[in-house]
């Protein structure tokens, strides 16, 4: 179906250009800089985990901060990722979910509402073994 009686005017897309000798950056590097020299250099990123069988073994635990059982959700340490992305399964630990009329402390953890962020950092790693050392029994 047609949504206009009036053609394009914009002129086709063109594919684009090819220059000789340059060779596109793979997408899945970090780059660092070393040395006196500020050398480039490429640094592989690693691929993070991701297991839905563990979050779900994770989430059936109860919340770590507040011990309220049936609510729980894997909720990932906020330290080492990027914007959209979450950093690895296995780092996941217990929170509980938001609830009516109860503000969960996964939303209250994201968003820095439990504790500063020097102190949520440290938090998180002692989270993470203490989830580890309750899955491993």
């Amino acid at each position: 179906m047609k949504r206009s009686g009036f053609k394009s005017k914009l002129p086709p897309r063109r594919p684009a250009k090819q220059i000789e000798g340059y060779t596109p950056r793979p997408r899945a590097v970090a780059v660092a800089v070393a040395g006196p020299a500020r050398a480039v250099v490429s640094v592989p990123k690693e691929a993070p985990e991701r297991s839905e069988s563990y979050r779900r073994l994770v989430a059936s635990l109860p919340c770590i901060n507040c011990s309220v059982e049936g609510y729980s959700q894997a909720a990932h340490p906020n330290y080492g990722k990027g914007a959209g992305m979450k950093t690895d399964d296995r780092l996941c630990f217990p929170l509980c979910a938001d609830r009516p009329g109860v503000r969960g402390c996964h939303s209250l953890h994201d968003q820095g509402g439990l504790r500063p962020k020097l102190e949520r950092r440290e938090w998180e790693l002692a989270a993470t073994a203490a989830t580890q050392r309750a899955l491993n029994g």
